[in-house]
């Protein structure tokens, strides 16, 4: 396992595609943060950083998917890891490892992220909620890239064709349009507005129960797959409104456990001739 994964960091290394994705995350996570906080600024309005610090957490998975699917593709293509099993090395340490290294690009992309939305430190201050408000966000936001990961793997590991490498992608945005359905359907108010515009101005009535609002089990349901979903988890983030971390941990471990049993079950029977 550990040759395997000395050989697969020195191809990330190399890999131009994570040095894109890096360098992307880290120049639009410095630039983004440079003109949100000089609007701010501009306006004279007392915004806190954490108000934009984390608007970029929900692009992450997208920069992980490209890598994944570019970097597994790759292996396939160049007959590495048909190499990396004719040389003695099982199928599951072969996925483990793969597995791992998708995963540390994909909290080096992260780190991007963080690093450079510090730009807006010497702009407006330090994060209002403190630094422990700061690694609460980003211990969720490290449970889910776990999660893109192993999805990632997943897909990239078993399906070894370049077809197969746009579905990696596409699975990314079906993931993030499964997502937003979901929360559009949860933030749906439990009563109507008791404001209205007429003719003669603003009139006040009073609320009355909305009929599209969700409650009881399908809602309980609704929030647990929101948190099943990582891109559920990074809209979560990057609203500020985390409802339950515990859950939301115990989902990212529940999904990367399944993926990745799910990928080395499939994958030792995958004929790779």
């Amino acid at each position: 396992m550990r040759n395997l994964l000395r050989a697969n960091f020195f191809r990330m290394r190399r890999d131009e595609m994570f040095w894109t994705c890096f360098g992307v995350v880290l120049a639009c996570s410095a630039v983004f943060m440079f003109f949100w906080c000089r609007e701010d600024l501009s306006l004279g309005l007392a915004a806190k950083l954490e108000e934009y610090y984390f608007n970029m957490v929900m692009a992450l998975g997208l920069f992980d998917a490209m890598f994944a699917a570019m970097f597994l593709n790759a292996e396939y293509a160049e007959g590495t890891i048909r190499n990396k099993l004719t040389a003695g090395h099982t199928r599951r340490e072969v996925y483990l490892a793969h597995f791992l290294t998708v995963l540390a690009a994909s909290l080096l992309i992260m780190t991007a992220w963080l690093i450079g939305g510090c730009v807006g430190i010497p702009m407006i201050g330090s994060w209002g909620f403190g630094l422990a408000g700061w690694a609460h966000h980003v211990l969720i936001a490290v449970g889910l890239t776990v999660s893109f990961a192993a999805i990632f793997t997943f897909q990239g590991i078993l399906f070894s064709s370049r077809p197969a490498t746009v579905a990696v992608v596409l699975t990314y945005f079906a993931l993030l349009l499964g997502a937003s359905t979901v929360e559009n359907i949860l933030s749906e108010p439990e009563f109507s507005s008791g404001v209205v515009m007429t003719v003669d101005g603003v009139r006040t009535i009073n609320p009355e129960p909305n009929p599209r609002y969700v409650s009881g089990t399908l809602r309980t349901f609704l929030e647990v797959l929101r948190d099943l979903l990582p891109t559920g988890q990074a809209i979560q983030v990057q609203n500020l409104s985390v409802l339950s971390p515990l859950r939301a941990l115990a989902c990212d471990l529940g999904v990367t456990v399944a993926f990745t049993l799910g990928g080395l079950a499939l994958f030792g029977r995958k004929d790779l001739r």
